[in-house]
């Protein structure tokens, strides 16, 4: 069972003080493989065995795309690797192992038909659903485990969920297995699996011998409840499922967690993230509810093996959550390594769904619901709230701890691990990146060399949008700069997976992409210089400490040039030089900072086959206190609500400095735990301030925070806007109506989404249908409208069969009025046949000069088989080069001409056979006439009154 990161170094001198010990942290197995989504089954995605991976590294020229291997099916789940094999799954129920250096296919494995979305009308994941969750892999024994949904019921309404092992060596299944997940959960016995409406996103959690798997429903599809299902891992017995609604016909609760993990922080618990449902009244965490909507769970196995919840947490406002589907559990709890909390909280979790909030929780004690005075969230910290998170947080280990997470719509965050001025445990942000994030952009990952300074990296994919445009795989340095996420590297991967995540190996980076393309991106295997990261420590602003670099050729090489930035230098080198296999140089740099920050650099060696470049880092130091961020800007608020941000104010010197007082900022901010009198900070420690902007009035605030030490002082404006006022979503029209259209055409139509109310609306849920309705560009999740603000969303019927076909898109925001449904209807008509109308001396029915532009005449010619004498009746209507027959402004009086319109299901446009051969329109009840009964070509045909005459009597020839 891998619980934790990888081996770590012990703890930095810069680790905050005040805090538990380092040295605490328990290492996990010291194998490179990747068994599970997020890298450990804490959810960190801390891969802290990767110093091939250092910034240097992906700095490099020859850094980049090793491989791009298509396979059949998108792939919504992480890679994983094991055995020497990267496994990657998709959506078309196909498993594949390729080589994790090359990415050539070595064996292909397919378990089932894939079950069409249009079966539940859900355009969240479409065409189909096979293989959605990261596998999880036994890595001793090489047996992977996943699920997949299998269309081989009696219908496409019985579809079955099965568990797999597979030999990741060769796809050959493992005995007992595949196993059929059925039956009735262990707490209640009224309601069976159903595995129509059920969706497995989670990755899958290996814990003690048994895989357990998360369920939910595609698009809240009832009737539907939140599962976890346990499979005994050797024999394939199910061996317990557990529901998270129970004794409730509305149900829900389900376990999506936007592809996050299924936790575990030690044997036999299991904790997750449930949405939508049911949400608990005020109730202890120890002493969980039988509804557990818009909550973070524990459950632990029973000595049945049986599951039974044990703690929990969910925010008192969860029925907002709920009716604003700003559901907690689009995002995954991530549990901090123990080691980073305090002496009375050492088991540190953090959470962040849709609103964006960030709880920071108690893994000892969840803190259940309205459990503080007031009936307030009893938990660690809330933070933000920012802009809303449908993924989960990465931690690194390196100093006090960061936490990093995505944002919809925002940017990369990192956080700082610190202690309040009360004690207690707190995330600060201080870092952000320079661009914002588009809806279904992943979660991150790290990778380090342990804790070392200046090594770790920050992966995440970016997505411009919900169609996965513009995808990216990109890294970020993990310590910020003057409050920005430094991007170190960026690589097109194609059209990005919803909520993708990156995998990490030996020197490697796995993506995979919606077209089915995994990547894998890293540096060529055999290099000429090879060197180590160089640390210079801790050093006074204007002072200098010089270190000496080594490389050491592996073949043969010549140095032309050595090089690095401001605030390093290089000495004195004599170059060229030629150093053969085995020998090395050593190169004086010198680090003379001229801030008090944390820098990386790198020293670039120039050589006749390439440049090669080694990470620097130091930190400078001065005397006083400084704060992260410099300012705290709360922005616009409604009256009557709140927002927390906090300051991380670290000691920048070189030695101890004492706390000798603080204020608070006065008006409608406030603070519970400025510092202590007394306190001491240690060099490069911090300690934490948040700051609650909560206006009970209209208007523009501003105030102070003021911490004195004894080395220096440090202020902080804090600033706020509060406005009243609601948002208000509206949806126009209500239906789209398509009518008839041509199988194998395709035609658009809008609707308006408009934000009537005065304050910022947030789309919380945006859900398009199903084909033969397309949505090319969907609106996002997470997307805001100011005031006024109008999308005009476009959807396109593509019929491909005849029938009449409904759908429904599904758009909720953060006004409090629900869910908003738009009603899609549309009837396919089969392709129909085409023919001349033939009338009075043989001449034809024809657009004039076959022009298009509405309003040309039809007139009587001589046929000649061209497309503008080519009618073809569709519905009521006769339609030539893709316009209809028309009566000039609709008239109804006799003598009044026809023309070529675009098709407009007016009764002007509706023509009916009589039992003579006659054509007679809908809206005049008069007949298609050539005018005075001469057959003369050029004339313009008109309606008259039906006489019988040869005049209005029109003959169909194919």
């Amino acid at each position: 069972m891998n619980l934790f990161p990888r081996p770590l170094r012990a703890v930095s001198a810069l680790a905050l003080a005040g805090l538990v010990s380092a040295s605490l942290v328990v290492a996990g197995p010291a194998s490179a493989d990747v068994t599970t989504v997020s890298t450990d089954n804490l959810r960190t995605g801390w891969d802290a065995d990767e110093a091939k991976l250092a910034p240097s590294d992906v700095s490099a020229p020859d850094f980049g795309q090793l491989f791009a291997t298509k396979l059949d099916g998108q792939i919504y789940a992480q890679p994983v690797v094991a055995k020497g094999t990267l496994l990657a799954v998709t959506e078309k129920n196909k498993a594949y192992g390729l080589d994790p250096v090359t990415g050539k296919v070595r064996w292909s494995r397919d378990v089932g038909k894939e079950w069409a979305a249009s079966h539940i009308g859900c355009g969240d994941l479409v065409p189909t659903i096979g293989i959605t969750a990261t596998p999880a892999v036994d890595a001793a024994s090489g047996t992977a485990y996943f699920t997949a949904k299998v269309d081989d019921g009696k219908d496409a309404d019985h579809p079955h969920w099965y568990m797999h092992a597979i030999d990741i060596t060769n796809g050959t299944e493992r005995p007992g297995f595949p196993t059929t997940i059925k039956g009735a959960a262990d707490n209640d016995d009224d309601h069976d699996f159903n595995p129509k409406t059920a969706m497995q996103r989670p990755g899958l959690l290996l814990l003690d011998g048994v895989v357990y798997a998360g369920f939910a429903s595609h698009c809240d599809h009832q009737p539907y409840v939140g599962y976890v299902v346990g499979v005994d891992a050797k024999t394939g017995k199910q061996t317990s499922m557990f529901a998270t609604e129970t004794g409730n016909s509305k149900a829900g609760a389900g376990i999506w967690q936007s592809g996050g993990g299924l936790m575990s922080d030690g044997k036999g618990q299991v904790i997750f993230a449930t949405g939508n449902g049911v949400s608990p009244s005020p109730h202890p965490g120890k002493k969980p509810p039988s509804q557990l909507a818009e909550s973070v769970v524990r459950v632990t196995v029973q000595g049945d093996r049986t599951l039974k919840a044990t703690d929990f947490f969910s925010p008192v406002n969860n029925s907002n959550l709920d009716t604003d589907d700003t559901d907690l559990g689009s995002g995954a709890p991530m549990a901090i390594p123990d080691g980073y909390g305090t002496a009375d909280h050492p088991h540190l979790m953090v959470m962040v769904g849709k609103d964006g909030r960030v709880f920071l929780l108690d893994r000892d004690d969840f803190g259940g619901s309205g459990q503080k005075s007031g009936k307030k969230d009893d938990v660690l910290q809330v933070g933000g709230p920012y802009k809303g998170v449908w993924g989960h947080p990465a931690f690194w280990g390196g100093g006090s701890g960061y936490v990093y997470m995505v944002t919809n719509r925002g940017p990369l965050s990192a956080f700082k691990v610190g202690v309040s001025g009360s004690g207690k445990p707190t995330l600060s942000r201080v870092g952000t990146s320079r661009g914002n994030f588009g809806y279904t952009s992943g979660s991150p990952t790290v990778t380090s060399n342990g804790k070392s300074a200046g090594s770790a990296l920050v992966w995440t994919v970016y997505s411009k949008g919900p169609t996965g445009a513009g995808g990216q795989l990109r890294a970020y340095d993990a310590v910020p700069v003057k409050g920005k996420m430094v991007q170190r590297y960026a690589a097109p991967i194609g059209t990005a997976t919803k909520f993708s995540k990156v995998a990490s190996d030996n020197g490697r980076v796995y993506v995979a992409n919606r077209s089915g393309e995994v990547y894998g991106f890293g540096r060529p295997t055999t290099l000429a210089l090879t060197s180590s990261p160089t640390d210079f420590g801790l050093v006074a602003v204007d002072s200098a400490v010089t270190k000496q670099v080594t490389v050491t050729a592996k073949r043969e090489v010549k140095l032309t040039k050595v090089r690095t930035e401001d605030p390093f230098t290089v000495g004195k080198v004599k170059l060229p030089v030629t150093l053969k296999a085995g020998a090395s140089l050593s190169v004086p740099v010198t680090y003379k900072p001229d801030t008090a920050e944390s820098l990386s650099g790198a020293i670039s060696f120039v050589t006749t086959t390439g440049t090669f470049a080694f990470d620097l880092h130091g930190t400078g130091t001065k005397d006083g206190l400084l704060s992260d961020p410099s300012t705290l800007e709360f922005g616009e608020v409604p009256v009557g609500g709140n927002v927390t941000l906090d300051a991380s104010i670290s000691n920048t010197g070189s030695t101890t400095t004492t706390i000798g007082g603080s204020t608070a900022p006065s008006g409608p901010f406030s603070t519970d735990s400025l510092p202590r009198s007394g306190t001491r900070l240690e060099p490069g420690s911090s300690l934490s301030v948040p700051v609650t902007f909560e206006p009970t009035a209209a208007g523009t605030f501003s105030s102070t925070l003021k911490v004195k030490s004894s080395t220096g002082d440090v202020s902080i404006p804090v600033t706020g806007t509060s406005i009243k006022g609601e948002s208000k979503l509206t949806l126009t029209p209500g239906t789209v109506q398509f009518g008839s259209v041509q199988v194998g055409k395709s035609v658009t139509k809008t609707f308006d989404i408009k934000n009537e109310g005065n304050l910022l609306l947030t789309l919380t849920k945006a859900a398009p249908p199903t084909a033969p309705f397309d949505v090319p560009d969907p609106v996002s999740e997470g997307q805001q409208l100011e005031p006024g603000d109008v999308i005009h969303q476009s959807v396109t019927f593509s019929p491909k069969t005849p029938g009449s076909f409904d759908g429904t898109y599904l758009i909720t925001g953060n006004d409090g009025q629900g869910a908003h449904t738009v009603a899609i209807q549309g009837t396919a008509v089969a392709k129909p046949v085409t023919s001349a109308i033939v009338g009075l001396g043989d001449r034809c029915v024809d657009v004039r000069k076959g022009k298009t532009k509405n309003g040309t005449a039809v007139q009587l010619y001589t046929c000649n088989g061209s497309d503008s004498q080519t009618w073809a009746r569709s519905g009521d209507t006769l339609q030539a080069l893709g316009k209809c027959l028309d009566v000039k402004k609709g008239g109804t009086k006799k003598g009044t001409k026809v023309q070529l319109w675009g098709c407009n299901d007016t009764s002007a446009q509706q023509w009916s056979g009589g039992p003579d051969g006659s054509l007679v329109n809908a809206a005049s009840g008069k007949c298609l006439d050539i005018p005075k009964g001469i057959s003369k070509k050029k004339v313009q045909l008109q309606i008259w009154t039906c006489n019988g005459s040869d005049a209005q009597r029109w003959v169909l020839k194919r």
